[in-house]
C-alpha cells in the first residue's frame, strides 16, 4: 500500500481471512505539510526592465563598429601613358590631337579613388566584382596604445621664410616677430601648431634669456580673425642682444603654474595605433539613396577618338557616399590607452592600398610608399618638401609596400600596391599634449597620409623626388566611453575606490583624477556617451568625411577688385 495518505485502504482483519480476530488498526498520521500560506513580498520579484537593461548595458564592454563615408575628392591630375591598359582608360584630354600625335593625355578615372570599384581595368589583373571594396582602400579598427617622443619633424613657416626641424619631444615650433600693440613693445610668437596657451600661463622655451627660459603669456592672436590658436606674446621688457630678434626659430612646452612647472610641464608626442581587426573583418556597400554635394563628371568617349577604338562611358569624378559594417566584436575590457588608462576611443583607420598599381612607387631602399606628415606640413601657397619621397623620417614602415610585374622583359612593367595590415600592426598617429596635471590629452596636429602616382605607368609632370599625390587622414575617433568634464582629486588617505590611472601630486599632496562615466551616462557639459545597445553589445555610429586632397596647387585664382568708373556724376 502507498505511503501517500490519500491512497490508504483500511481493511477490517475479519474480511482477510476466515476466522480472523478483531483488531484495532493504527495509522500514523504524517504532520508534513506541501503547502503553506503565501506571504506577500516572500515569493514576489518585481522585475524593472530599465533596471535590468542598465545592468546589462553596463556588464558589456563589446563594441560593434559602424559608419558611413563621405568621400570628397577632385580629380585633378592629368598626365599620360604608355602602358596600353592604362591608356584605353583614361579620361581624354584634347583626344582630337591626340589621334594625330599618338600621344594620349588625360585623367585616371574615378575607379582609382573611389572605395567601391566598378569595373576592372581590361587585360590588366583580374577582377572579382564580389571584392571590388578591397582593390582601393583598407579599412580598419585601431586604438591608441603608446606615445612616441622620438618622430623627427619639420615645419615649415611661409610667411616668414623659415624652416624649423625637432623632434615632437621638443613641443611646438615658432619664429619670433617683435611688434607693437597700444604703444607697448611684444615679443610675438608665431607657431606651427594649436599651442593650447591661456592668458596668464607660462612657456619654456628651447633657449634662455641670462639663464631664463620661462616665460609668461600676456596676450593671445594678432590683428587677424583665428590667431588666437597659433600666436601669442610677451610682453617686451627691454631685452637686449639677439635672443628675441625678428626671424629667431625655437620650440617651447605649456607650462600652467610657474610654481610647479615640473608638474604643470605638458608633454609632447604621437601616439601610437594598434590594429584589432583585419582587411576581412568589414563589409562596405553603397549608400543607396545618398551623395554628397558634389556633381558626378562623366563623358561619353567615341571610339574614333580613343586609342582602341572602343566606344565608352570614361567618369572623372564621383559623389558616393559608403556605409561599413565591422562584424569583429571589439572587447574593450583590459585594453588601455596610450597614457595606460581604460581605452575610451576606437578609430576606424583607413589606408590607401592602390592594388591597380596606378600609384605608391617607393624610393629606391624604402619599403613604404606612404608618406606621413601632419596638418603643419600644409601649406597655403607653395608645397612642403617634408613630403618628398626620398626621406625614412615621414614614412611609415608599418605598411609595407608590394609590387607585382606585367608583360615580359624587357617591356615588363612594375606596379605597387600596399599590403593588407594584421592584428597587432602598429601605426603612426597624431601629434598630441598631456599634461599631467590637468590629465587631459589634446590633439594638436592631426596626421595625413599621402599617395602619389607610379612615375613607372604615368607621367603627370612632377619631379620624382616630389611627386604629385593626394593627402588623406587616416584616423576617424569613435568615442565608446568618457572620461569627466572635471577634474577629481582627493587626499592620499581619506580616497576610497582610488583608480589606477590616478596622478599623485607631489606638490599638493593629492591624487589627481578624471572619472571614468558609465555607458549612457552624459553629463551637464554635454560629456558622455549613449550609444544603442542590444544582444549584449554597443553599437556606435561614425559618420565619417574622408577628403582626398591634391597635394599642391594646380590652378592659381587672383582676387580682382574691379575700381568704380569715374565719370561726371562723381
Amino acid at each position: 500500500m502507498s505511503t501517500e495518505p490519500s491512497n490508504i485502504r483500511i481493511v477490517r482483519s475479519q474480511d482477510r481471512f476466515k476466522g480472523a480476530p478483531n483488531d484495532d488498526v493504527f495509522i500514523q498520521a504524517s504532520l508534513e505539510s506541501k503547502k503553506r500560506v503565501m506571504v506577500e513580498g516572500d515569493r514576489t520579484v518585481l522585475l524593472n526592465s530599465a533596471e535590468q537593461f542598465n545592468v546589462e548595458r553596463q556588464g558589456s564592454d563589446i563594441i560593434r563598429m559602424s559608419g558611413k563615408i563621405t568621400n570628397i575628392f577632385n580629380n585633378v591630375y592629368s598626365g599620360k601613358t604608355s602602358y596600353t591598359p592604362f591608356k584605353n582608360n583614361l579620361f581624354y584630354l584634347d583626344a582630337v590631337s591626340s589621334v594625330s600625335t599618338g600621344i594620349w593625355k588625360g585623367y585616371p578615372q574615378y575607379d582609382e579613388f573611389t572605395f567601391f570599384r566598378t569595373k576592372s581595368i581590361e587585360t590588366h589583373v583580374p577582377f572579382v566584382p564580389k571584392s571590388a571594396y578591397t582593390y582601393n582602400w583598407g579599412l580598419y579598427v585601431t586604438y591608441p596604445f603608446e606615445n612616441d617622443t622620438s618622430q623627427t619633424m619639420r615645419y615649415e613657416d611661409e610667411s616668414l621664410n623659415t624652416s624649423i626641424p625637432f623632434i615632437v619631444s621638443d613641443g611646438i615650433p615658432f619664429t619670433i616677430q617683435n611688434t607693437k600693440m597700444d604703444g607697448k613693445s611684444y615679443i610675438t610668437f608665431y607657431c606651427g601648431t594649436k599651442h593650447n596657451l591661456n592668458v596668464s600661463e607660462w612657456v619654456e622655451l628651447s633657449f634662455g634669456y641670462s639663464g631664463v627660459k620661462t616665460f609668461q603669456v600676456n596676450t593671445l592672436g594678432n590683428e587677424y580673425y583665428g590667431s588666437k590658436e597659433k600666436v601669442f606674446s610677451i610682453i617686451d621688457l627691454g631685452y637686449t642682444g639677439g635672443t628675441f630678434n625678428d626671424g629667431t626659430t625655437g620650440t617651447l612646452k605649456r607650462v600652467i603654474n610657474i610654481n610647479n612647472s615640473g608638474e604643470t610641464k605638458s608633454e609632447y608626442y604621437i601616439r601610437k595605433h594598434k590594429v584589432l581587426t583585419s582587411v576581412n573583418d568589414y563589409n562596405l556597400t553603397k549608400m543607396g539613396f545618398e551623395s554628397n554635394p558634389f556633381r558626378d563628371v562623366s563623358k561619353l568617349e567615341y571610339s574614333a577618338l580613343t586609342p582602341n577604338n572602343v566606344q565608352r562611358i570614361s567618369v572623372k569624378d564621383g559623389s558616393k557616399t559608403f556605409g561599413f559594417v565591422f562584424e569583429k566584436d571589439i572587447n574593450i575590457s583590459g585594453l588601455r590607452d596610450n597614457q595606460d588608462r581604460p581605452v575610451s576611443e576606437l578609430f576606424t583607420t583607413i589606408i590607401n592600398k592602390g592594388y591597380m598599381g596606378w600609384f605608391n612607387n617607393p624610393a629606391a631602399s624604402m619599403t613604404s610608399a606612404i608618406n606621413v606628415g601632419w596638418n603643419f606640413n600644409f601649406l597655403k601657397n607653395t608645397t612642403d618638401s617634408w613630403f618628398n619621397n626620398t626621406s625614412s623620417s615621414n614614412k611609415d614602415n608599418s605598411i609595407v609596400t608590394k609590387s607585382y610585374n606585367k608583360g615580359v622583359a624587357p617591356n615588363n612593367v612594375t606596379f605597387y600596391y600596399n599590403e593588407d595590415l594584421s592584428i597587432n600592426d602598429s601605426l603612426k598617429g597624431d601629434m598630441c599634449e598631456w599634461n599631467n596635471y590637468e590629465q587631459t590629452e589634446i590633439v594638436i596636429s592631426r596626421m595625413v597620409h599621402k599617395f602619389h602616382y607610379n612615375s613607372l605607368v604615368f607621367e603627370d609632370n612632377s619631379t620624382l623626388n616630389l611627386p604629385s599625390g593626394y593627402l588623406y587622414y587616416p584616423h576617424f575617433p569613435t568615442q565608446v566611453r568618457a572620461y569627466s568634464s572635471y577634474v577629481e582629486d582627493g587626499d592620499k588617505d581619506d580616497v576610497v575606490n582610488l583608480p589606477d590611472w590616478a596622478y599623485y601630486s607631489e606638490n599638493d599632496k593629492k591624487w589627481r583624477w578624471r572619472d571614468l562615466y558609465p555607458y549612457g551616462f552624459v553629463d551637464s557639459s554635454g560629456v558622455g556617451v549613449d550609444h544603442p545597445f542590444m544582444n549584449g553589445a554597443h553599437y556606435p555610429f561614425n559618420p565619417l568625411m574622408f577628403l582626398q586632397m591634391p597635394q599642391r596647387r594646380v590652378m592659381t585664382t587672383t582676387d580682382v577688385i574691379i575700381q568704380p568708373i569715374i565719370d561726371d556724376c562723381e
